[in-house]
């Protein structure tokens, strides 16, 4: 392939060589070894298998049940309540499975209008600030999806999938009889 234009010069200057490149016949001295600072070698570990990577625990009706609901995130002087733009907001915690593009698992999720979900993605707030807000929201959750796994009246598929969440949450309510 032959080039019309020979490439243009840029403002910067080539590095300079290395040391070694410099003065090849120039010797490293070597740092003094004091008694006591030399370890024996440590014996060779087999490398074993990484740990293999959790399945993503997915229940696409639990997060369609979020359309038309309330916000439960309610940030201050961020909050909307359009429940028209209401969508499932997922935990950026690592503690919730959340790792680099890695949604964490749809137990660990709010309902939230889009104001508050840029916020807790996106916002400037401190991320301890934002733990702290779906924390409290997820408390909120957890009650909603109780109500719903426990009355009579909701449709099957939305008790089925709030009774989902709830037992991975460990947070199915027993009824004693006492």
């Amino acid at each position: 392939m032959n080039r019309g234009a020979p490439l243009k010069r840029t403002g910067f200057r080539p590095r300079a060589p290395r040391r070694e490149q410099r003065d090849p016949d120039r010797v490293r001295s070597m740092p003094a070894v004091t008694p006591g600072a030399f370890r024996a070698p440590q014996p060779v570990v087999a490398a074993t298998a990484a740990a293999p990577k959790s399945t993503a625990q997915r229940n696409a009706h639990l997060r369609d049940m979020a359309r038309g609901m309330p916000c439960l995130l309610r940030v201050p002087g961020v909050c909307t309540q359009d429940r028209a733009t209401v969508v499932c907001c997922h935990s950026n915690l690592s503690i919730h499975g959340k790792a680099g593009a890695r949604k964490a698992d749809d137990h660990y999720s709010v309902w939230g209008c889009a104001a508050c979900h840029q916020w807790l993605d996106q916002g400037p707030a401190p991320r301890a600030q934002k733990a702290a807000a779906f924390m409290a929201a997820h408390l909120a959750q957890v009650l909603e999806w109780r109500a719903i796994a426990f009355d009579s009246r909701s449709q099957p598929r939305d008790r089925a999938a709030a009774e989902w969440a709830l037992e991975r949450l460990n947070a199915t309510a027993t009824i004693s009889m006492n």
